[in-house]
């Protein structure tokens, strides 16, 4: 029997900012980007939910509903490092752990109850050992899977007060009692409901998890197609997904919200090329390789439009930022402004790839003559150094994320080459690079 365990310490990055800050503990915090046009609020104290402040409300909206809020721009270093601290301590009671953003983590406890206990002692040790170590508290949900062990704590928030928080810090829901404790709750305790498929429900007059689980599997199907089954499976508390390791996950997502809204090729397109970045220095990093592209663009009357793209093995920077911009171009069918862009990777699996057998299937002759031929030139080329061959694509992306680890992000930039800029003009653009000691498998040409 599977025992999941969600870890969801409550107001994570405002907390933060109270033990970095002791002054702000007692104040209406508010954590938002600084100097954006639309700043929206990311996180929230209990303080500033009190006074009736919602995630993603606008600042200056927040400002006027609450004079006393102080808002602070987000610390990512500050949030990473407590959540790497509060999964070293995760580790020593789980297995495996699915991280979800900063500081909330799926735990998979199946099969340890011989060496650990059962699921809620080892909560209430974890909530005893974070609060000692880390000086902040967490709330664990625990149940058969990871919907009802998420939807636990979302209950107990609903019924906590104005705050979000609750004196509760375990919720057990038992094996077999999933249904049962979803009935009566409201739909906002389903995580991860989409905001469509909620406005649908509404306008059917349906508030309770309990009067969409009675619907028939048929009925939800005609109004909201394949993923009617999968509303249907989560109101009566199933759901099948693993928890995984960051290792094993099967897909790779990264969005990004524009400041303004702007349909400006020239601001869309480097983004898609620094999501494109981020993505394949995380396949190269794992040596994984996507089968899939999938843009998500989000315009400015809250619409989104969907567009995937196949590739093929791709690993490679210049290979994704091409096939972003592919499915984007595919995507733009509006005139309206872009508010957010989403970038996602599946279909993963192993870089190295088995060859096809029959790929290129040459005959018994032909193919003697191209093994000899290739003896030839080898013999040929004794005298000439493998270091003069020219690098291909893989040996320069290889050098450009040796001095990104190394120089940071920062440390290259995609210039304009100069015939974009002056038509008459034919000159050779020169790209200067920092001074660095490249690694033994990258080989450079040098000019003649």
């Amino acid at each position: 029997m599977r025992s999941v365990l969600f870890v969801d310490p409550p107001a994570f990055c405002t907390t933060l900012e109270g033990l970095v800050a002791p002054a702000l503990r007692t104040r209406p915090l508010a954590i938002a980007r600084a100097g954006a046009d639309r700043a929206t609020i990311l996180a929230l104290s209990p303080e500033a939910r009190l006074a009736g402040l919602t995630p993603g409300m606008p600042v200056q909206k927040a400002q006027r509903l609450c004079r006393d809020l102080i808002v602070v721009p987000p610390n990512p270093q500050l949030y990473a490092r407590a959540s790497r601290a509060l999964h070293e301590i995760l580790q020593l009671f789980a297995p495996t752990i699915e991280p979800r953003g900063y500081g909330h983590a799926f735990l998979d406890l199946t099969g340890t109850s011989r060496l650990f206990g059962p699921p809620q002692d080892v909560a209430a040790r974890l909530g005893r050992e974070v609060r000692a170590r880390l000086r902040f508290p967490i709330s664990v949900g625990i149940a058969g899977n990871k919907l009802v062990s998420q939807a636990a704590i979302r209950a107990d928030r609903q019924t906590g007060g104005l705050d979000g928080t609750s004196g509760h810090e375990l919720l057990y829901v038992p094996a077999g009692n999933e249904r049962e404790f979803l009935a009566p709750q409201p739909l906002e305790v389903l995580p991860e409901l989409d905001s469509d498929m909620r406005f649908r429900l509404d306008e059917y007059q349906l508030e309770l998890v309990g009067e969409v689980a009675r619907i028939s599997e048929s009925a939800l199907c005609a109004v909201f197609g394949r993923d009617g089954q999968v509303l249907r499976a989560r109101a009566r508390g199933i759901d099948p997904r693993p928890v995984l390791s960051p290792e094993q996950q099967s897909v790779f997502c990264l969005v990004h919200t524009l400041s303004s809204d702007t349909n400006d090729l020239g601001v869309l397109h480097p983004i898609l090329r620094l999501l494109s970045e981020r993505l394949g220095q995380r396949l190269r990093r794992r040596e994984l390789a996507a089968g899939r592209l999938r843009l998500q663009a989000t315009y400015a009357d809250y619409t989104t439009v969907t567009r995937s793209v196949p590739l093929s093995g791709a690993v490679l920077d210049a290979e994704l930022s091409d096939a972003a911009r592919r499915a984007f171009a595919m995507a733009n069918t509006k005139r309206l402004a872009v508010r957010s862009l989403a970038l996602t990777l599946d279909q993963l699996g192993e870089k190295e790839a088995q060859l096809d057998l029959w790929a290129g299937q040459l005959g018994s002759e032909a193919a003697g003559q191209q093994v000899l031929q290739g003896h030839e030139e080898s013999a040929n080329r004794v005298d000439c150094p493998a270091a003069q061959l020219p690098p291909g694509p893989a040996d320069l992306q290889h050098a450009i994320d040796h001095i990104h680890a190394r120089y940071g992000a920062g440390a290259l930039r995609q210039g304009v080459p100069l015939t974009a800029r002056r038509p008459a003009l034919r000159h050779q653009t020169t790209t200067t690079l920092p001074k660095v000691a490249l690694p033994s498998s990258t080989r450079c040409a040098s000019a003649s």
